[in-house]
């Protein structure tokens, strides 16, 4: 967690992660509490959920350890198929100002409220568009982002 660059030693945040992660697969234990949060950002998505994936499932079937493993990328929480019994899928419960998620209204103008409880399953909905409006990104990179991620989904 918190991952940092060593650019002065050539050595980017992925690369970070990746010996962090390193270290991790080889010295836990069936006794290691683990906790990873977002592995595999700073490169490709498919390369991402792969290295993510292969990860957990190491720790599953060869470590057998506790782990909490945090992201954002839903294909990962198909472990469940590979492990019923040890693992499970939860996400932080949220109300919306909108009943469902819809394409009409923008997910940047609905109102977010956390409720800091974690729930079983994936997520219906994300919310970096509003994220993106609370951080005072400009209304028009906004709205230019609201269109390409409803023709994302569509395709």
């Amino acid at each position: 967690m918190g991952a940092s660059d060593s650019i002065q030693q050539g050595r980017s945040t992925f690369l970070e992660e990746m010996t962090e992660t390193s270290h991790i697969l080889h010295h836990s234990t069936s006794r290691s509490l683990v906790i990873i949060d977002e592995l595999g950002r700073g490169t490709s998505t498919h390369d991402g959920v792969a290295i993510a994936y292969a990860a957990l499932q190491n720790l599953l079937h060869h470590k057998k350890c506790l782990v909490l493993f945090v992201t954002h990328y839903p294909k990962v929480a198909d472990i469940t198929k590979e492990f019923p019994v040890s693992a499970g899928v939860y996400h932080v419960s949220y109300l919306t100002s909108h009943k469902t998620p819809s394409f009409s209204v923008p997910k940047s103008s609905q109102d977010v409220i956390y409720l800091y409880k974690l729930v079983p399953g994936i997520a219906e909905s994300s919310f970096g568009f509003k994220v993106a409006q609370l951080a005072q990104i400009p209304l028009s990179c906004i709205a230019r982002a609201t269109e390409m991620g409803v023709w994302l989904e569509e395709i």
